[in-house]
């Protein structure tokens, strides 16, 4: 199935791959298989040190993600934004719902991956990934972006710095959760609605934008 269509334009080729490995519930390497690629051709492309990738594997990509050649070069010149740290992140998304032993059950993933986790000394793949953006409730393009992110910043990589958010970002958030709101079976209050904008403009920049992307992607699936 091709995401291009619900995949924001400005979100890079790495993110991309992260995040169908995660769709997918696939390891990077059982998704390098699929992809016919090596494991380490397909990490160092989501690490943005691939320059010239095999034309095959830039016409598989296409065909994935529903993209021309063209569009898949520039998803690949594109770097992903800066991104908290992922042990950070993770200790936020888990107060206070979650401690490392309901998490564990929660997303069937090991006590010792979820320490190390925590302690900053690894990263999720792919497929731990998913069980654990599942188990959170996190969108799973929100997931990849931060561990991609993450991931090239320990390999020595370089990332963008968000851009500032437009100033119609507030009336295009107003208008989508609107239209949310109007959608759902029991409508809330004008008091929610104002609590969920004000919590949504608390939220970082690229996390404004994403969210954006999500309620978009819901509407467009009604």
């Amino acid at each position: 199935m091709a995401l291009s269509g619900t995949i924001p334009a400005q979100v890079s080729l790495s993110v991309m791959l992260f995040y169908e490995a995660m769709l997918r519930q696939q390891s990077i390497s059982k998704f390098a298989t699929d992809l016919d690629v090596g494991t380490l051709s397909l990490r160092q492309l989501i690490l943005g040190k691939t320059k010239s990738p095999r034309q095959k594997t830039l016409e598989t990509l296409g065909k994935i993600f529903g993209l021309t050649l063209e569009e898949v070069h520039v998803r690949m010149a594109l770097r992903p934004y800066q991104a908290p740290l992922f042990s950070t992140w993770l200790e936020q998304q888990m107060k206070p719902r979650f401690n490392r032993l309901r998490l564990v059950k929660t997303a069937q993933i090991s006590d010792g991956a979820l320490r190390n986790y925590l302690k900053g000394q690894t990263l999720p793949d792919a497929d731990q990934a998913h069980r654990l953006a599942l188990a959170l409730d996190v969108h799973p393009l929100e997931m990849a972006s931060i561990i991609v992110a993450n991931q090239i910043v320990e390999a020595g990589g370089e990332l963008d710095p968000p851009p500032p958010p437009p100033v119609e970002d507030e009336v295009s958030a107003e208008a989508m959760l609107g239209a949310e709101v109007a959608a759902m079976p029991a409508t809330p209050s004008g008091h929610d609605e104002s609590q969920l904008l004000a919590l949504w403009r608390q939220l970082h920049p690229q996390a404004r934008r994403a969210t954006l992307g999500y309620i978009a992607m819901l509407l467009a699936e009604r």
